[in-house]
């Protein structure tokens, strides 16, 4: 993952904890007016995550074939997986 790509992985991870820690704390944002708007804007934001991390899984070439059939299973059936995938493996340089 290049600079962006490794910044934006992070903005939407805060961004998804800043959405729960406000729906848990604030009952207003609740509310479908405010709640639609907000988790389209989330849905966004992490289908572009996902996009950086398959790109990511799919470029990379120290995992073999089945370990990047592995990693892309296991983030779509878990999307926390990522959280896991980016530190053990995304956010380190690519070898080529």
């Amino acid at each position: 993952m290049n600079t962006f790509e490794k910044a934006y992985s992070i903005f939407a991870i805060l961004f998804g904890a800043v959405f729960i820690w406000l729906l848990l704390t604030l009952p207003d944002m609740r509310q479908l007016s405010i709640l639609i708007p907000v988790t389209t804007v989330g849905l966004m934001i992490n289908v572009i995550m996902m996009f950086f991390v398959f790109r990511d899984i799919f470029f990379r070439p120290a995992l073999s074939k089945n370990a990047k059939l592995l990693w892309t299973v296991t983030v779509l059936l878990c999307w926390p997986a990522i959280l896991v995938y980016l530190p053990l493996h995304g956010f380190r340089t690519r070898i080529a």
